[in-house]
């Protein structure tokens, strides 16, 4: 049985999370895939250009676009020791000091987003949604490749 309806209702939860960070950027005058990146960098973690790529599924020529100007506006660098193809990358100190600027409130309005949200709910939610993002990826790569064949 197809729970459309339940699919129909994560589908606008989902594109209206995906709204309201498009707004985000576009107030802020940065490309949402740009916004995205940074996004994925925020952490402090070291990241490779192919797992943000991958991750948020967003194309590789755009995150090597994205890459080139970054660097080149200083806000990025490469990881130093690195002995493998991919590199990884990280903030540099003016680049993190943009990021703190560009997401203070975005932060703060996630904060307080999510604290009221699992005050009602539970955090399995969090992972439910993970399972069905991920499981929904999977049968759709695997319908194209049925398709191929």
């Amino acid at each position: 049985m197809h729970n459309y309806e339940a699919v129909r209702r994560i589908m606008l939860a989902t594109n209206k999370l995906d709204g309201v960070y498009y707004l985000f950027a576009k107030r802020h005058s940065v490309n949402e895939n740009t916004l995205a990146f940074l996004y994925a960098l925020s952490d402090g973690q070291l990241h490779s250009q192919k797992e943000i790529s991958d991750e948020w599924i967003i194309p590789r020529t755009t995150i090597n676009s994205i890459v080139k100007t970054m660097l080149a506006e200083g806000y990025i660098q490469f990881a130093p020791e690195q002995h493998t193809k991919e590199k990884n990358i990280v903030l540099t100190i003016k680049g993190q000091q943009y990021a703190d600027d560009l997401f203070a409130d975005i932060f703060k309005a996630e904060k307080k987003a999510i604290a009221g949200t699992l005050e009602n709910f539970s955090p399995e939610f969090i992972t439910a949604l993970e399972d069905f993002g991920n499981r929904l990826f999977d049968e759709l790569q695997n319908i194209s490749r049925e398709d191929q064949n």
